[in-house]
């Protein structure tokens, strides 16, 4: 049994791309964005490529995210 806090669970990750919606395997490494809002809560994005995040960003510029 592994009871390192620090070690990452998949199944809390979002399951599917923040910019175009495919589904992600869950075991896999995906792009990530975390960001805390200006209500002090943290949010996290995950993406399918380098490309939908890059997108993301570009789309938000100006909303309260990084």
């Amino acid at each position: 049994m592994d009871d390192d806090p620090s070690a990452t669970d998949a199944s809390d990750a979002p399951d599917r791309c923040a910019n175009c919606a495919t589904s992600l395997d869950r075991g896999s490494w995906h792009p990530t964005v975390g960001w805390t809002d200006a209500d002090d809560t943290y949010h996290l994005a995950r993406f399918c490529s380098d490309a939908c995040r890059d997108e993301w960003h570009r789309s938000r510029d100006g909303a309260d995210t990084p």
